[in-house]
């Protein structure tokens, strides 16, 4: 009888004693802890970036209430292991009562949870953070078991160091996002099957599963660990060595097969029961405690359902009928968005005041067809059957749906369904050379000992796991962030560990090779503590450094909204003498942290005052309400007190015309605001062109009346257009002008920077007149012409 082959052939031989005590296991533990806290002080002066308030409501949500109607598309475990840290502290959760939580908005349910609810902000930060950063400490020891197990003690320090002084790691190791998750759970997941093909044991095939388990429950991308089970099962049975299955071996290759499937459907039924305790074995995603609810978007969207009403069209209404319905669809003023509520109610009002039975019974039958895509008939199958959770199912959807378009910016250029040279390019730019050389060096190693089939097959299952992953990364339209290819750094640091094997040498060549290693180290750990704690926005010399990252790649590779704290220390320090205009991307909250601003145009914006507020206070507390609003925001002035209606005396407060035009100070712009990105279907995206420079003037002619100091004539302007439409008018006013002041801005180079992330501009009345009334700033392509964006989260 034959015994299997060793796992791991191509390990180096045993260390030296002096070795021992630098790279064992005690030592990994010391790196492990030093990197746990090195991960929170690197954070603990960042402000909430841009995902985190979704991800930690939702988390939260999932503990206390048991539902899952919040950010279904990001995976339930991450969220899981942050909430829970966040439920065991202390603190206060906003009212059920919600409009945000009854329409599953994650991000109002948590800007009221983090910024409105008296809570400790960077306790609750502190918090979560520390609870990933466990998450990323627990990756880190799996690079280096695997690197050990493969090319020995020194190779599994070198992996090992290479992580820990990697900044994609440190920039996103200890943030409340499920990146970091679903990296530890894919290089887990690849390990646990590989280590299956090549003993079939019941431990091994109950840790596989349970790998697999917490990658579904990880990220959305997780099928595309099947590709990668497939090619690690080709390349086992192109080996063909025997297969141990408990104390039997089964060398024929069929029946090997055979074996390995029945591992692998055990394995996935282990997997399908993770994922249904991660929903607490209920289909349903929300719950009774959690009171009624609906998504964000409603199912029928998601499998891209007709509009309700369009079904209509195909009933035979004679013209009285047509009538009828129409005036059913007036009087209601339903929306022009599709599956809206107010549109089924009027379709339930047609049904029953105007259609026939048999109309109604084809109705039916219109709404209730399958979809017309595959995928979509297959999700729906899968929905009907309740054989996966509905927020699970949900999630993948959503997250498939709106990943094929979103706009994106890459070294002065925009599109909105990406490049290919995307992710390749953030790796090169965001990776320091010390570590691309340490990469070559390894592969100098083991090019050296002129590796054949078994040294492959050993590496074999890092090496499909990375092709694998940059194969999907490849072809992705959703270029947004670095973070997306975070997966990929583990197996490459753990294949880097074969630069220990120069050490193996003897002699002069060994103590080279060990100088070489040394100086590398040295030099990537002295240029990782430099950029210390600046680390979402590391660049290397490649890109000009972080001085000139800007003009390269926004979004979460640079400024995802980090450095609010920053804005503060850096005014703190540099007492500006006039007006202080700030756009921020991010969730945080500029009020929160008492950031004397005025709010320019900002991404989400959700404490950016509104140009025209309406208090409807009780009769008698006008005097008080109004002075609590100008408090609160004191550009605000009253326009008009209305008369007294149902107990309610309500007053019109309007942004003064100095405030709603911009003036000589310095300017806070967030690195994504200055890239024509973030706005809404409706807006500026992309270069400034033609089009917008009309709408533009367009606009500026509509609200110039409001835009002067003049009471008078401001009172008479506002007679020709309601409240509510002059406050929709102005918002596209301030957008549009902020937007010929970025495009005005990015033909000019920043006075200063915050962290590198928030760019700092120093303007004057000759800028902003020259930026506001003079020539368009550019004239580029129409980027909307033809082709919606999605929307942004």
């Amino acid at each position: 009888m034959t015994s299997p082959a060793p796992i791991a052939t191509t390990a180096a031989k045993p260390s030296r004693p002096w070795r021992i005590g630098l790279t064992g296991s005690l030592a990994a533990g010391l790196v492990l802890a030093a990197f746990w806290l090195f991960l929170l002080a690197s954070v603990r002066h960042e402000s909430l970036t841009s995902d985190e308030i979704a991800h930690a409501v939702a988390g939260y949500t999932y503990w206390r209430f048991d539902d899952y109607r919040l950010d279904p598309e990001n995976g339930n475990l991450p969220q899981r292991v942050m909430g829970l840290a966040l439920w065991l502290g202390p603190g206060h959760f906003p009212s059920l009562d919600s409009e945000g939580w009854r329409n599953s908005n994650e991000w109002r349910v948590g800007d009221a949870w983090f910024h409105q609810s008296g809570n400790d902000v960077g306790a609750m930060l502190l918090r979560g953070r520390a609870a990933m950063a466990l998450v990323a400490a627990a990756l880190g020891a799996l690079v280096w078991m695997w690197a050990r197990q493969l090319f020995g003690p020194c190779g599994g320090m070198l992996s090992l160091l290479l992580y820990v002084l990697s900044p994609t790691v440190l920039a996103n190791g200890a943030l409340m996002t499920s990146d970091t998750c679903a990296a530890l759970f894919f290089l887990a997941a690849t390990w646990s099957l590989w280590r299956v093909l090549q003993r079939l044991t019941l431990s091994r095939v109950l840790a596989g599963g349970l790998c697999l388990g917490g990658l579904f429950i990880s990220k959305m991308s997780a099928p595309l660990i099947a590709p990668i089970a497939l090619a690690l099962l080709a390349a086992r049975l192109i080996d063909g060595r025997p297969l141990a299955v408990g104390s039997r071996i089964i060398t024929g290759r069929g029946r090997q097969a055979l074996a390995l499937a029945a591992a692998g459907a055990a394995q996935l039924a282990l997997a399908w029961i993770v994922l249904w305790a991660a929903y607490g074995f209920r289909y349903a995603a929300f719950t009774p405690k959690g009171g009624p609810g609906r998504f964000v978007e409603r199912w029928e969207v998601i499998l891209n359902r007709p509009d309700p009403l369009s079904q209509l069209n195909r009933l035979d209404l004679d013209d009285g009928q047509r009538s009828r319905a129409m005036r059913i669809l007036q009087a209601r003023n339903v929306p022009v968005d599709v599956w809206r509520p107010e549109r089924e109610e009027a379709l339930d009002a047609i049904r029953q005041a105007v259609l026939t039975p048999a109309q109604r019974r084809q109705l039916a039958a219109l709404l209730a067809a399958p979809p017309t895509a595959a995928s979509d008939r297959l999700v729906n199958f899968l929905r009907r059957r309740r054989w996966l959770p509905e927020a699970y199912l949900y999630g993948e959807v959503y997250a498939l749906k709106y990943a094929h378009a979103r706009a994106s910016f890459l070294n002065g250029a925009y599109s909105l369904t990406g490049w290919r040279w995307f992710f390749p390019y953030t790796f090169l730019v965001k990776t320091p050379l010390t570590t691309l050389a340490l990469c070559g060096l390894a592969l100098a190693a083991a090019l050296r000992r002129r590796p054949g089939w078994a040294a492959f097959y050993d590496t074999a299952p890092l090496w499909a796991l990375f092709a694998i992953y940059w194969a999907a990364v490849l072809a992705s339209h959703l270029n947004i962030g670095h973070r997306h290819i975070l997966a990929i750094y583990p197996p490459l640091f753990v294949l880097s560990g074969a630069a220990a094997y120069g050490l193996d040498d003897r002699g002069k060549a060994s103590r080279r090779w060990a100088l070489a290693l040394g100086c590398l180290l040295a030099a990537l750990a002295g240029e990782v503590f430099y950029r210390y704690p600046n680390y979402l926005a590391y660049f290397n010399v490649i890109a000009g450094g972080p001085p000139q990252a800007y003009r390269h790649l926004v979004d979460s590779s640079l400024d995802w909204g980090q450095d609010l704290p920053g804005v503060k220390s850096y005014l703190a320090r540099h007492p500006e003498t006039g007006p202080v205009y700030l756009s921020y991307f991010g969730t945080a909250s500029p009020s929160y942290y008492a950031i004397p601003a005025r709010r320019l145009y900002s991404f989400p914006g959700t404490d950016v005052p509104r140009p025209v507020r309406i208090l409807n206070p009780p009769v008698g507390q006008a005097d008080a309400a109004v002075a609590g609003a100008l408090r609160e925001e004191p550009s605000y002035v009253v326009i008009a007190r209305a008369p007294v209606a149902q107990d309610r005396e309500p007053v019109l407060l309007l942004k003064s015309g100095a405030s709603l035009r911009l003036g000589a100070g310095t300017y806070f712009i967030s690195a994504s605001m200055l890239q024509p990105l973030l706005y809404d279907l409706n807006g500026p995206v992309g270069p400034w062109n033609a089009r917008y420079e009309a709408i533009y003037q367009k606009l500026h002619a509509a609200v110039k009346p409001l835009l002067s100091d003049d009471a008078r004539t401001r009172r008479s302007g506002l007679t020709e257009r309601t409240p509510a439409d002059w406050d929709a008018l102005l918002t596209r006013f301030e957008m549009f002008q902020f937007a010929r002041l970025t495009a005005y801005l990015r033909r000019r180079t920043p006075d200063d920077t915050v962290n590198y992330s928030i760019l700092v501009y120093r303007l004057g009345e000759a800028d902003l007149a020259q930026a506001l009334a003079g020539p368009p700033p550019e004239l580029g392509l129409d980027l909307l012409q033809g082709m919606p964006l999605a929307p942004r989260e």
